[in-house]
């Protein structure tokens, strides 16, 4: 059977499905990332002659819809392994600034409420990311200056009949601080969606009135914001929010593992005892790679760790800690110095003692902040690729997930 696989985590699950019954060809040789990968006209050729295409998400390759228009194939086998939808745009409104008179008329009464909100938000985000305050404060603050908003109350209409905007947008920052209250955004998670949120906004409001954005859109070519932090990185790759990163949580890996399995069975049904048999086996080695990590991350006296790049939060979400990211989804953007000066603060706030730091990227700025912080470096590797020293070593993803743990246990200081 002939597979041909985009990103290091697939191509593994792949190899481990297939067995010897299957011929693995990785788009993405090691030591590439796969952020950073736009397919050839060779390697189109290469996906037209497959018999199953497999891969994680388009949110990490964007470019996944566009290939399958090229090879236009209806015998090709194609998985997508990776289970996430991404957020519905909630901005798609008639009525983008505001609300209208039977006439047309734009109430000018909402846009400038609008207007006061965003950037009495946008100035709370502000002093956050210069490291004035904390997160968890900044939530509290917008949480007071949204005056006691109830959160269920939305979608009011006007007196003409249209929805009220203001009201919307309240809506959906109350959503986000109930997330972090509710313990399911970090605080600092939190931050950066609701500055996306106001950040279209601004961008909107720039459109229509002239005024100036300052809560930071990405450009007409997807370049990050004074904030650093833009999905579309500087490929044009656009993550669009969501964490593509679902391999580093070993339950949803085995869901990746089942998909790949059926898709081996459609392509090849002679071959589905052999297929079922060998996704059983990496199942249960998953299982058990779930349990190393609830054991030894079940007592920890710290709940936070500095990333190098925001890939750990389906990880994180699983083994009940929070990471501090120094860049985005994309991994390749920059954080703002204002976004490493408010982390070396909540390092120094929580008392954390170790940056993790991957083997490709962000080297230079894992050092700087180590070195502002007095912290020790750790290896945490995000798997999205493999390096060709770790392959000559014969590690593959079990092996390295568990130096992961490793890293982990002494990040968060368990016992």
């Amino acid at each position: 059977l002939q597979v041909v696989t985009t990103i290091y985590p697939v191509t593994f699950f792949s190899e481990r499905v297939g067995g010897e019954r299957v011929e693995v060809t990785a788009l993405t040789p090691p030591g590439d990332d796969g952020h950073d990968y736009e397919p050839t006209p060779r390697d189109i050729v290469t996906i037209r002659g497959a018999d199953v295409l497999v891969y994680n998400h388009p949110s990490f390759e964007s470019w996944i819809e566009d290939a399958l228009e090229s090879v236009a194939s209806d015998e090709l086998v194609v998985v997508r392994t990776a289970d996430i939808e991404a957020e519905e745009d909630e901005h798609d409104h008639e009525d983008e600034h505001g609300d209208e008179d039977e006439h047309g008329h734009m109430n000018e009464h909402g846009h400038d409420e609008e207007k006061e909100l965003v950037e009495g938000v946008g100035h709370i985000i502000e002093e956050v990311e210069h490291g004035d305050i904390t997160a968890d404060q900044g939530i509290e603050e917008i949480e007071e200056l949204l005056g006691g908003h109830d959160h269920d109350e939305h979608g009011h209409e006007d007196e003409h009949g249209d929805e009220d905007h203001v009201e919307e947008l309240k809506h959906e920052i109350g959503e986000l601080i109930e997330q972090v209250e509710n313990g399911q955004l970090s605080a600092d998670a939190g931050i950066e969606a609701i500055e996306e949120l106001i950040g279209g906004h601004a961008h909107e409001d720039h459109d229509e009135h002239g005024h100036e954005d300052k809560h930071g859109d990405e450009d007409e070519h997807g370049h990050e914001d004074e904030h650093g932090h833009a999905h579309v990185d500087e490929h044009g790759h656009d993550h669009g929010g969501v964490d593509p990163h679902v391999w580093l949580d070993p339950i949803q890996a085995i869901a990746q593992v089942r998909a790949i399995e059926q898709a081996f069975i459609e392509a090849d049904a002679s071959g589905a005892s052999v297929y079922s048999a060998n996704a059983d086996a990496l199942v249960a080695s998953l299982v058990q790679l779930d349990g190393e990590f609830t054991e030894a991350l079940a007592d920890c006296a710290q709940d936070h760790v500095v990333v190098s790049h925001e890939a750990y939060g389906h990880m994180a979400e699983r083994y009940k800690f929070e990471q501090l990211a120094l860049g985005g989804l994309a991994g390749e953007f920059e954080p703002g110095g204002g976004r490493i000066a408010a982390i070396a603060d909540e390092m120094s706030e929580l008392g954390i003692t170790h940056v993790m730091q991957e083997p490709l990227i962000n080297f230079e700025l894992a050092d700087t902040v180590a070195r502002e912080t007095g912290a020790d470096i750790l290896q945490m590797h995000p798997l999205g690729y493999i390096m060709v020293a770790e392959v000559d070593a014969g590690d593959d993803y079990l092996t390295i997930m568990r130096r992961n743990l490793e890293s982990l246990r002494v990040a968060l200081n368990c016992g």
